[in-house]
C-alpha cells in the first residue's frame, strides 16, 4: 500500500517536471522562430525571463521536495525495520524475568545435597545465559539503575523507601530490570525510590 503511494507520488512529481521542461522548451522555441521581432513580442508579453526563472524555480522546488520525501521514506523504513520485532520482544524479556525468579528462589538451596536439583539449576542457568545472548545478538539490552537518580523516562517507580542516607529521589531497589531495544526504552525499569526528609 505505501509501494503504490510512493510510486504514485514520484510520478506525479516526474510529470509536473516534464510538463515545466514542456513549457520551458516551447518558449524558448517560439522566442527562435520569431527571431527578429523578439523585442515587439516581448512588450506585449510578460517577461519570459521572469517566466524561465519561476519555471526553474518550481523545478528545483520540486527536487528538493522529492530528496526529502525520498530520504524522510528511508528513514521511516530503517525505523520499521530496527523495531519491528518490539512487541515480541517485550513479550520474551518476561520470560528472562521468569529465569532470573527461578534462580532467585533456589540460590539459598544447598544444591550438592540433591543431584536432581543442582542439575535443573544448572539448565536454568545456561537456558538464561542463551537467552541473554539472544537478546544482546537482537539489540535488547537489560539494565539496572540502582543508585541513579529517579527518571520517569527510563524508571517506573513502584514505591518509596525511607531512607536517611540518601537524597530524596535515588533508585534503591530493583523489582525488575529495563529493558532498550536499539537504544529505545523497551520497558522501563521498576524500582523503589528513596525518600528523604533531606
Amino acid at each position: 500500500m505505501k509501494d503504490k503511494k510512493d510510486k504514485q507520488k514520484e510520478q506525479e512529481v516526474h510529470e509536473d517536471i516534464e510538463n515545466l521542461m514542456e513549457d520551458s522548451t516551447l518558449v524558448n522555441e517560439s522566442d527562435l522562430e520569431d527571431g527578429g521581432s523578439i523585442n515587439e513580442s516581448t512588450k506585449d508579453q510578460p517577461d519570459l525571463t521572469e517566466m524561465l526563472e519561476e519555471a526553474n524555480d518550481r523545478i528545483l522546488r520540486m527536487a528538493a521536495e522529492m530528496e526529502n520525501y525520498r530520504k524522510r521514506s528511508l528513514k521511516e523504513k530503517e525505523d520499521a525495520i530496527k523495531y519491528s520485532t518490539t512487541k515480541f520482544a517485550r513479550d520474551i524479556v518476561t520470560v528472562a524475568d521468569d529465569l532470573e525468579r527461578a534462580l532467585d528462589s533456589i540460590k539459598d538451596i544447598n544444591l550438592d545435597n540433591n543431584e536432581t536439583t543442582k542439575t535443573l539449576s544448572e539448565g536454568v542457568q545456561l537456558t538464561m545465559r542463551s537467552l541473554t545472548q539472544i537478546l544482546e545478538r537482537n539489540g535488547i539490552e537489560r539494565f539496572d539503575p540502582t543508585g541513579e537518580k529517579f527518571d520517569p523516562t527510563l524508571h517506573e517507580a513502584m514505591f518509596e523507601v525511607p531512607d536517611t542516607e540518601k537524597e530524596n529521589g535515588i533508585v534503591v531497589h530493583l523489582v525488575e530490570p529495563g529493558y532498550r531495544i536499539n537504544e529505545r526504552i523497551l520497558r522501563p525499569a521498576r524500582v523503589g525510590v528513596s525518600k528523604s526528609n533531606k
